[in-house]
C-alpha cells in the first residue's frame, strides 16, 4: 500500500474497525512515518473533544417560536402564490376580452386592429420575460440568506 492509501485508512484505524492485514500494514506504516502518526493523533484528539460535546438543550417555548414562525412564512407565501395567480387570470381574462372586442366591432380599422394585437403581444413577451429574469435571478441568488 502506498502512502495516500494509509492515509485513507487513518480515519477507520482511530476507531478500531481495521482487522487483518490492513490494521498490520498501518500499524507498520505509523512507525516509519511522523506525519501520519501525527495526523493520527490529531484524529484521536479531535474524537476525545467530540465525546466530550453536549448539544444545548433548547426550551419549548424556542420550539413553538420556530414553528409559529414556519407556519407563519408558509401561509404568507401560499397567500402570495393564490393572489399572483388570481392576479394573473384576472389580466388574462381581462386582455382576451380586449382582443375579442378589438377584433369583433367593426368601427375600428384593420391597420389599427393589429397596430393594437402587436403592442398587447409586445407587452406580453416583455413581461414574460421580466417574471422569468427574475425568477431565474432569484433562485441562483447567493446571499439570500444573508440579512443587510
Amino acid at each position: 500500500m502506498d502512502h495516500q492509501e494509509i492515509k485513507e485508512l487513518l480515519s477507520a484505524y482511530a476507531d478500531g474497525v481495521l482487522q487483518g492485514e490492513q490494521e498490520q500494514l498501518v500499524d507498520a506504516h505509523l512507525k516509519t512515518c511522523p506525519g501520519c502518526r501525527q495526523e493520527l493523533n490529531e484524529l484521536e484528539r479531535f474524537e476525545e473533544v467530540m465525546t466530550k460535546m453536549e448539544l444545548k438543550k433548547v426550551d419549548k417555548e424556542v420550539w413553538k417560536l420556530y414553528w409559529d414562525s414556519v407556519y407563519n412564512r408558509l401561509e404568507r407565501r401560499i397567500g402570495w402564490i393564490l393572489l399572483s395567480i388570481g392576479g394573473m387570470m384576472l389580466l388574462f381574462f381581462g386582455g382576451y376580452k380586449l382582443i375579442e372586442g378589438l377584433i369583433l366591432d367593426p368601427g375600428i380599422p384593420l391597420l389599427l386592429k393589429i397596430g393594437l394585437l402587436v403592442f398587447i403581444a409586445g407587452i406580453a413577451v416583455m413581461l414574460i420575460s421580466f417574471v422569468k429574469e427574475q425568477f431565474f435571478v432569484y433562485k441562483r441568488e447567493r446571499y439570500r440568506e444573508v440579512e443587510k
